[in-house]
């Protein structure tokens, strides 16, 4: 099996059916105020980096990393559900830090559904650490923030 990263284009057919596939299932599993995807234009904006991951050639996850004034956010990390359990989460994970890395960011920040706990725990398996809300978001029962110092 191989596995891979590279930078994609969230407007193209395979990036904007990930986003989709992702927002159908955060918006069956949380209510629409705890809902913080971007929308599929917003992935377009100069601060996002966005990585589709392959397997075997075939698109089957996703990520982005939005650029802050002094972080980045880890967001809409994705794996379609035939494709989990084979280290696409680890391999999105590892291009968005990298992206992080080359781009001299000190800190990364994410907000994940507080019910995710396979996501959590892969945010947990690369050092992210429980911290509370950041940026823009508020206190909320169903969300879960994490960062995580660059080194």
């Amino acid at each position: 099996m191989k596995l891979q990263t590279r930078i994609g284009d969230p407007s193209s057919e395979e990036g904007t059916k990930l986003l989709k596939d992702s927002y159908s299932l955060m918006s069956s599993l949380f209510p629409p105020e705890d809902n913080h995807a971007l929308s599929i234009d917003d992935f377009n904006k100069p601060n996002i980096r966005f990585i589709i991951a392959e397997k075997n050639s075939v698109p089957c996850g996703c990520g982005a990393l939005a650029i802050k004034s002094n972080y980045g956010e880890l967001k809409s990390i994705y794996v379609d559900e035939i494709s989990r359990g084979n280290g696409i989460g680890d391999l999105i994970m590892m291009g968005l830090e990298t992206e992080a890395k080359r781009l001299s960011l000190k800190k990364l920040y994410l907000e994940t559904g507080a019910n995710l706990l396979a996501a959590i725990s892969l945010y947990k398996k690369f050092d992210f650490k429980e911290c509370g809300p950041f940026g823009e978001y508020k206190e909320s029962p169903h969300s879960f923030f994490m960062s995580k110092k660059i080194k």
